[in-house]
């Protein structure tokens, strides 16, 4: 039952200098951006909006485990071929995603700067996935009003 107000900035590095000027009051930013600047005392973390708690930042709830049950937000990347690449080279391509993926490189560039969690899955399953994820942000877009521009 609160009010905020969408401030649009260009960038979160911008969005983290106003929020330590005390311009604007609170943000939500990647761990990336903030997590540093929790860690150096500079900034207080309410929640991560992830389903469970980041080793990063054992000791900040969920936002679910703050007190907004169900509230779950995230981001994630996902590799595409044309259309009508043959399911051959799909198929090595993905293999060969995965096997980059579970890299200690990966890891290294990935998870441990900035706690971005690296899964993997098949095209199949990337599939379901992002048609889920289509339904449910048309759910919340529809239940706040949003329409087209």
């Amino acid at each position: 039952d609160i009010k905020l107000l969408h401030v649009p900035y260009k960038s979160n590095t911008l969005a983290v200098t106003d929020l330590l000027g005390g311009q604007i009051d609170m943000m939500i930013t990647d761990t990336a951006t903030g997590l540093p600047q929790v860690k150096g005392g500079k900034l207080r973390a309410l929640g991560m909006s992830s389903a469970s708690r980041s080793p990063l930042a054992p000791d900040v709830p969920t936002i679910a485990e703050a007190g907004v049950k169900g509230y779950e937000m995230g981001y994630w990347f996902a590799a595409y071929a044309p259309a009508k690449t043959p399911p051959a080279v799909v198929k090595r391509l993905n293999e060969l995603l995965v096997k980059a993926a579970k890299s200690d490189s990966a890891k290294t560039a990935f998870y441990e700067p900035s706690g971005t969690e690296v899964f993997t899955t098949s095209p199949e399953e990337l599939a379901k996935f992002q048609a889920g994820e289509s339904q449910k942000w048309g759910r919340i877009v529809k239940a706040a009003g949003i329409e087209a521009e």
